[in-house]
């Protein structure tokens, strides 16, 4: 294909890294915002090939995005959740009204999956979690308005999170070699691999009249969380102990966010029409095969991080 160019925001993240990834297989160049560019995480994204332009700046400096943003065709926005306030809306009109400015054709937003729920904001009345959902489908309303070609992805679960070393902090006992949740064992969690967003992303840039005006649900496989702990038994190499809250327990921590989240997810997976993720083409990664793909990189983690915090023993 003839050259494009296209911005990504955010580029040291994983959803960030796996578009940049993607998009240069597919003959794209990269403008890739980051927020500190003689960072080693921004370093590291231009090992990630050629044909990649690193640039700093934030929404809150308009000039920055203005600067990154010239002679792109795409536009890949993706946010961080805000818990406390609507940056994220002010955040997507500031970048919106930028790219239609500069001539940008196409935008692609990540958003979150449990919004393919009909009644999600009820569900989410009173939740720790309810800000960061709703805010997403705030800005959803506003890419959908923006007169630009638009797509919206909702991904699930990220898999990434129950890697090092994210898994100690989205679930803290796992330091003591405990998994504490409100899932129940047979729940199933919606699981995605951040690279298949990155190739969804790619995917919806590369055939703009396939995925304009679409909202895609990208998730790589639903599983079982007590199938998932098995999995994470034979990669860590060492028994987990798996201690699901009571409702009562579950209650008593529903101010936690995390711990909001968890039920949040309670029967998400019904709301995956697996017709229509397949529909799209895009090879999707299992949950053991992700885990053999990233074998190296959580075993360094996990021998740093007992040299630093032993487990108990005894």
């Amino acid at each position: 294909m003839s050259s494009k160019t296209a911005l990504v925001m955010r580029a040291t993240g994983s959803q960030g890294r796996a578009t940049i990834k993607h998009l240069l297989n597919t003959g794209w160049k990269v403008h890739a915002l980051v927020s500190d560019a003689s960072s080693d995480r921004a370093m590291s994204v231009k090992t990630l090939g050629d044909n990649i332009t690193l640039y700093q700046g934030t929404w809150k400096d308009p000039a920055s995005i203005e600067a990154a943003v010239k002679e792109c065709q795409a536009l890949f926005l993706v946010q961080l959740p805000s818990f406390t306030d609507d940056s994220e809306k002010q955040e997507a009109r500031t970048v919106m009204a930028i790219a239609k400015t500069a001539g940008v054709q196409h935008v692609v937003f990540p958003t979150s999956l449990p919004l393919n729920k009909p009644n999600v904001r009820e569900e989410f009345n009173g939740s720790p979690a309810a800000q960061a959902v709703l805010n997403k489908g705030e800005v959803e309303e506003i890419v959908k308005a923006s007169g630009l070609t638009w797509t919206l992805i909702r991904p699930g679960f990220f898999s990434t999170n129950f890697l090092p070393p994210l898994i100690y902090w989205m679930f803290p006992d796992f330091k003591d070699r405990k998994f504490v949740n409100s899932y129940g064992p047979d729940c199933v969690l919606p699981l995605v691999d951040p690279d298949d967003i990155g190739a969804f992303i790619a995917a919806a840039v590369n055939d703009p009249n396939k995925f304009a005006s679409q909202i895609v649900t990208a998730v790589s496989e639903n599983k079982r969380v007590d199938d998932i702990l098995k999995d994470l038994e034979k990669a860590y190499g060492y028994p987990i102990d798996v201690v699901y809250r009571t409702p009562e327990e579950t209650e008593a921590v529903k101010s936690n966010p995390f711990a909001a989240s968890q039920v949040s997810l309670i029967g998400l997976d019904k709301w995956v029409n697996w017709d229509e993720v397949k529909s799209w083409g895009v090879p999707l990664t299992t949950f053991t095969q992700f885990l053999e793909k990233h074998k190296d990189d959580f075993v360094s983690y996990v021998l740093a991080f007992e040299e630093q915090a032993p487990v108990p023993t005894g």
